[in-house]
């Protein structure tokens, strides 16, 4: 069946209610040819995530709004693959106590105590706050991660709340779930972290009960600038860098070596952290401890 009546401005999905401004045909609404991402909803061809989600703000109620991994992902703030996957494939989508919450195919309902002052619109889809969604967050994630994203929020180069701030969001709900992970990560975040890993990489060896690096500290000789790295152990001259995946690019390779070598031939020990590394933590806190006490 050909699709009519279906004009270009609704392409690539639309709510049913745009349709009937559009005066689009009954008929072709009923197609099979048209995907049906969430209730009241029709799409013309395959959309991509953000598409999706300002598909389903567009056919929710106005009084609702995305919380929790979902918030976090229009913010921004890093969570893990999965976390992200799902924020998008099975949005969190909450209306304000005691309204019922929303219940749906393909969303995840949830009913909060929350202030208007909470709430904000971001890329065009009503979500709480960036400090509200750290608070919804920390029952949502494991330590490091939750350190991770409250690093992002706090990060002195651009910067979305102060420390402060969150410490505040706390006292004022010291009993919401997530407690414990919000205090841990008040006393464990950095305002200098510059990455995700690096922030769960910090976490990681200060849970093991080794002492507390510096991170992305600048690295001289003299007056020329060497390097800066991403975890170091002053102390120690032990310097420890997370490689992801883009390091294996050659030309990136040869870069790191040189630098590495640089940083060697002034006295400093560098051991590197991959991906993989984090599928053993334990022997990873390992490692970096017998590095420490071999200074």
């Amino acid at each position: 069946m050909k699709l009519t009546s279906i004009p270009p401005h609704l392409v690539p999905a639309f709510t049913l209610a745009e349709a009937r401004d559009a005066a689009v045909d009954a008929r072709d609404l009923r197609s099979r040819e048209l995907e049906r991402p969430f209730h009241g909803t029709r799409a013309v061809r395959k959309i991509d995530d953000w598409q999706r989600l300002q598909l389903l703000a567009r056919a929710l109620p106005v009084h609702t709004f995305a919380c929790g991994p979902t918030a976090a992902v229009v913010h921004g703030i890093p969570v893990p693959s999965a976390v992200q996957r799902d924020a998008f494939g099975r949005p969190t989508i909450a209306v304000s106590y005691p309204r019922n919450r929303i219940r749906g195919r393909g969303v995840r309902g949830r009913s909060l105590r929350i202030a208007e002052s909470e709430l904000v619109i971001r890329r065009r889809i009503r979500v709480t706050s960036a400090a509200r969604t750290w608070l919804d967050l920390s029952a949502e994630l494991d330590l490091p991660a939750f350190v991770a994203a409250t690093d992002f929020l706090i990060a002195r180069r651009r910067r979305r709340c102060t420390r402060d701030e969150l410490a505040a969001v706390h006292a004022a709900s010291p009993r919401a779930p997530g407690a414990h992970n919000r205090r841990r990560a008040l006393e464990l975040c950095s305002e200098n972290s510059e990455s995700p890993r690096e922030s769960e990489l910090r976490c990681v060896l200060e849970l093991a009960g080794l002492p507390r690096p510096e991170c992305n500290v600048a690295i001289y000789d003299g007056a020329r600038f060497v390097a800066r790295v991403d975890i170091i152990y002053p102390a120690h001259k032990l310097i420890v860098e997370y490689y992801g995946d883009y390091h294996r690019d050659a030309d990136q390779w040869s870069r790191d070596e040189m630098r590495r070598a640089e940083l060697e031939s002034l006295g400093y020990r560098v051991t590197v952290v991959t991906r993989r590394d984090f599928d053993d933590l334990q022997g990873l806190a390992a490692r970096i401890l017998r590095l420490l006490l071999a200074s």
